[in-house]
This record gives C-alpha cells, structure tokens and sequence, in this order.
C-alpha cells in the first residue's frame, strides 16, 4: 500500500463528487510530467489525502486500477489547455469531519516534504506544477492524524481485510471455473460470497440499518443490489453505494423487481397488490425511507429502469 497526494484545484468538487481523479497524460507542450506518470502506479487499496483550496478535506482509497480515459465531460471549460487523452484512477473518498489548512502545520509537515516533486512548497502554499504526489508513510500518520483519524485502518485498508479479500478472490475464482456449475448457479455462489466480503463491508460504511423495517442487527439483513451483481462490473459489483442492507424479505421485493425508490426517498411498489403484502408485514405506504447521496440516486436509476419495470407486462 502507498499513500498519495492529490492536487484537485480546479476540479475538485468534480472528482469528489464522481469518486475519481483525472490528469492527462502529457502536458499541454507534450513532455512528460513527473505528476501525471504517478497516475499509473497506483494501485488498489492505495490511499490518497485530497488538497483542495488550501485544505486536506477528503481521505480516499483507490478502488480500481487506473485506466486511459477522455477527459471527463464534467469538467466543462475547466482544464481548456489540457489534453484531452488522459488517466483515471477510481477513488472512493471520504470527507473529513473538519478540513484543515497545510499551512497551519507546515512546521510538522515541512520536514516530512519530498526534496523533489513534493506535492506543496516549503512555505505551504500549494505547488502549482504538481497533480499526483507519493509521500512517506510518516507523513501520511500524520495527515491522518491532523484529520482526526486515530486509526489508518478505519479506511478500510488494513492488513487482515486485505488477505480476506484475496482469499475471497480464490474462491470466486474456482466457482468460475467449476464446470459442474451451470452459469446461474455459478452467479448465486458468487453473490453468496461476496455479499459475506468486501461489498457487504463497504454497504454497511454507508447503512446501518434495514432503512424500510428499521431492523438494525445486521446478522438477520441481507447486502442487496440496486444494479444487480450480474449486470455490474467488477468496480459496482464492490460499490457500497450500489445498495442497501434490507431485512430478507424487503430485498426479495427489491432484488426482483417489486419495490423501488424515487430519488426523494418514496417507497414505489409496481403493482397494487404488494401494498396488501406490505401491509402484513406491517409496513405502511406511502412511505419514505429517507435522503440517498448522489452515487446511490445514479444506481437507484439503473434499478428503476431496468428491474423496477422489467416484471411488468409486456404488449
């Protein structure tokens, strides 16, 4: 595991908001960047502390490889000089309860700072030449606890979850290569094993609780997809935005297609009859189970879409 420095500017709400950070690949003359080619030697469970407006405000992990990409559309004007050819790393980012300026601690941070291509200048101020850069373990221990982490490992990155996580790996492995197992058994196996692994784990960051029952001990709730396990790629098949944690019987609704959620918390049901089945399971509608951050409310689109109507008749 590595730790990085990331220089948003400009574009920081933008790659906070879609969980990515994006740089070409060249700079505008076509030499290289120093910044730019760190980009690629990222790696998954990698962490990076994102610098923004003179602010340490988020901390985030890197959760899939990093891929050639277009510059993002989103950047609108931003960024008119650069190429268009670039990087992308995939990011999940977690905003810390109270951003704090580098400068403040530039005392603590100073000698801890790269000789070369160290991500900030001696003074504090931000380094206008510099993207992506690595930093030592020891100043990383001391962003993280400058941010009020007292742990590293509550990003979800310590040694143990990481093994848990290979081992799982080889297990999903040998099902996809079971060839006793037809393909739909194969998926249900898969599933199994990663709702019990790193997607269940990243779910319950975000849910606590069955948000329909109120059911809050999670041995009897069950990690469910907005876009399903078998249509997502690998990156959404881990995304702890990509569901919720639902008592068994709220997900059966959801998983085929009998439930879903406007993007302002509304319990949506597809046929009149599953308001009598709610009803005996003692839960009232309408009803609203609550606000969804912006990641979930795109899944939630995908699941209305494509299994909220795919059970209704067709002419």
């Amino acid at each position: 595991m590595r730790y990085w420095w990331v220089n948003h500017k400009q574009t920081h709400r933008e790659e906070i908001d879609g969980g990515y950070i994006w740089s070409p690949k060249k700079n505008a003359n076509g030499a290289n960047n120093n910044s730019y080619n760190n980009m690629p030697k990222t790696s998954v469970g990698d962490i990076v502390f994102s610098f923004a407006f003179a602010e340490i405000r988020a901390i985030g992990e890197v959760v899939d490889s990093c891929a050639s990409a277009s510059k993002p559309s989103e950047f609108g004007s931003k960024g008119d000089n650069w190429n268009n050819e670039g990087w992308l790393v995939k990011v999940k980012w977690k905003m810390i309860d109270i951003p704090f300026r580098a400068k403040d601690h530039i005392a603590q941070i100073r000698p801890l700072l790269a000789s070369k291509y160290a991500p900030i200048q001696q003074n504090g101020n931000g380094n206008q030449s510099c993207y992506l850069a690595s930093i030592t373990d020891e100043l990383a221990l001391l962003l993280y606890s400058l941010a009020g982490q007292k742990n590293k490992t509550k990003i979800d990155v310590d040694a143990e979850e990481i093994l848990r996580d290979k081992q799982e790996n080889t297990i999903v492995q040998q099902i996809e290569q079971d060839i006793s197992l037809m393909q739909t058994e194969k998926e249900q196996l898969i599933k199994s094993r990663r709702g019990q692994g790193k997607y269940r784990r990243n779910l319950e960051l975000l849910e606590s609780k069955c948000r329909v029952t109120g059911l809050d001990d999670k041995r009897f709730l069950v990690a469910s997809h907005s876009k399903p396990w078998r249509n997502s790629n690998n990156l959404e098949k881990l995304d702890g935005y990509n569901g919720f944690l639902f008592s068994p019987h709220i997900d059966r609704l959801y998983d085929r297609g009998w439930i879903s959620f406007s993007d302002n918390g509304e319990l949506l049901i597809i046929e009149p009859h599953i308001r009598n089945i709610l009803k005996a399971w003692g839960v009232p509608y309408p009803f609203n189970i609550g606000s969804f951050t912006y990641q979930q409310k795109i899944y939630l689109a995908y699941h209305r879409e494509f299994v909220f109507k795919s059970t209704l008749p067709q002419n």
